[in-house]
């Protein structure tokens, strides 16, 4: 398949985010929103922000599934949480 190097297009529209970045250089991430015992070491949203006065820009914190261990109690029981960090 031969690369386009110059075309027109008459609305952007017609496209999906990924065709898009990927004509205008973009890069795509995928994030878990949420973290679980299965996920650790995936990428999840760690923050999220809006800004710009209403104008569709969004801040994307990218963090990593972990798991934090509790022990319950004084005998060998312990919990599991996972979060983002």
């Amino acid at each position: 398949m031969k690369k386009l190097k110059r075309f027109a297009l008459n609305d952007a529209r017609m496209l999906s985010r990924e065709e898009l970045a990927a004509i205008e250089g973009g890069l795509t991430i995928t994030a878990l929103d949420n973290c679980t015992l299965y996920t650790r070491g995936q990428a999840c949203v760690y923050h999220m922000d809006s800004y710009g006065g209403g104008n569709g820009h969004t801040t994307v914190i990218i963090g990593t599934c972990e798991i934090k261990y509790e022990q319950v109690g004084t005998g060998n029981k312990f919990t599991a949480t996972p979060f983002c960090a």
